[in-house]
């Protein structure tokens, strides 16, 4: 199981991706339990408060959400990038200030991998990766990469593309 874990060294905070392992027996002369281990660095954290509370619709001007899902029917990931630059919107993240290559799944800022920190969550090279390369259809699963990457998600636009 990985989770990120957030850590702060000289009063700047960092955001790491932690693996967790179980065992069952002594390991390397210590007790059994679980053990840590940091599988990748996510950047520096830059965190963001909601300032506008727009919703998904005004901000897409979607009139009519069937017609908006049928449009995006075969495009999960167009939708995914308008969820994105509705939380961007939402939290007043200038995308002037941040890269996010959807192509690559990385943001940058000033060429250095950054988290930004919204809602519950974190939107990082990780999370950004999780979610673009969702194949999995368990609504659970989806619920939490969506919670995990701070983005919120309207429930009509939830039920209307994973049935769930």
């Amino acid at each position: 199981m990985s989770f990120i874990r957030t850590k702060k060294i000289d009063g700047k905070e960092y955001a790491y991706l932690v693996s967790n392992k179980w065992y069952k027996r002594k390991h390397k002369g210590k007790n059994r339990g679980p053990r840590q281990k940091v599988s990748k660095y996510l950047g520096r954290v830059c965190s963001f408060n909601k300032v506008n509370n727009n919703d998904f619709y005004n901000f897409k001007k979607i009139n009519n959400i069937e017609q908006y899902l049928k449009k995006n029917n075969n495009s999960k990931n167009r939708i995914f990038k308008d969820l994105i630059e509705w939380e961007l919107f939402r939290h007043n993240i200038d995308k002037n200030d941040f890269t996010i290559d959807f192509g690559n799944k990385k943001i940058m800022k000033n060429n250095k991998m950054v988290s930004l920190r919204m809602n519950e969550g974190f939107l990082n090279s990780f999370t950004l990766s999780r979610l673009f390369n969702i194949t999995s259809n368990d609504s659970y699963y989806l619920a939490k990469c969506f919670v995990e990457a701070g983005i919120e998600v309207p429930k009509e636009i939830f039920v209307g593309v994973f049935g769930g």
